[in-house]
């Protein structure tokens, strides 16, 4: 079931997330814990103990607040750099590996890039970004731009500048642009603060309601 929270204005722009909106969340919570917990051992010499209780921690955070539950805030609140977490994460994390072409994003996605532009802001690296597209199905060309955290550098969601980043690059106002994420409170609500509207999505499954009601304002405004 979705989740519109808006102005109910005509989209110009819609921003849509990547990890866990485009590809079941159960496709990458399950491998960026364990490379979070061989990141504390490697990098930060901890014991597995403490790595595994800190792997805990971020999993019940999962479970009771996935909405506003952060990976790359959850490490840089444990005192790793951004740089530091996405060089890890590029080396050791490979989430396309367990995923497949899946049809009904190509379809959505394809639906509304017929009546509005359509981006992707990710806090992925832009490699793994494209591995996770193009295994999907989707590649990058199927989106009017793609940002990734070389983009968005030292504000990655849920800071608001990952949003500004696009609107200053895509020249549209915060107010006429939409966000579809899967989680509201890195997905949603940034974008909210500038002035725009978002629909929350439990996955890939809830994209066709979500398109619906964004053509559907397109076709009324």
């Amino acid at each position: 079931m979705i989740d519109v929270l808006g102005n109910g204005s005509a989209p110009r722009l819609v921003v849509f997330d990547l990890d866990g909106t485009l590809y079941p969340k159960e496709a990458y919570a399950e491998q960026v814990l364990a490379v979070i917990g061989r990141m504390f051992v490697e990098l930060r010499g901890t014991s597995q103990a403490l790595a595994d209780a800190k792997v805990a921690e971020l999993r019940e955070a999962m479970r009771t607040n996935w909405s506003g539950t952060s990976t790359t805030s959850f490490v840089r609140a444990n005192g790793f750099d951004v740089a530091q977490w996405l060089q890890y994460r590029e080396a050791h994390l490979s989430i396309a590996d367990g995923l497949a072409r899946d049809e009904d994003v190509l379809r959505e996605l394809a639906r509304l890039r017929e009546v509005v532009p359509i981006v992707l802001l990710t806090n992925n690296t832009r490699s793994a970004m494209t591995e996770i597209l193009d295994k999907v199905g989707v590649g990058a060309d199927g989106f009017t731009a793609v940002f990734s955290s070389e983009d968005s550098r030292d504000t990655p969601k849920p800071h608001t500048g990952a949003f500004q980043v696009v609107l200053d690059r895509c020249g549209v106002l915060a107010e006429h642009t939409w966000s579809i994420g899967d989680r509201v409170d890195i997905d949603i609500a940034p974008l909210r603060r500038l002035g725009g509207s978002g629909i929350a999505v439990d996955g890939p499954a809830d994209l066709p309601a979500a398109v619906d009601h964004l053509i559907g304002l397109v076709r009324r405004g």
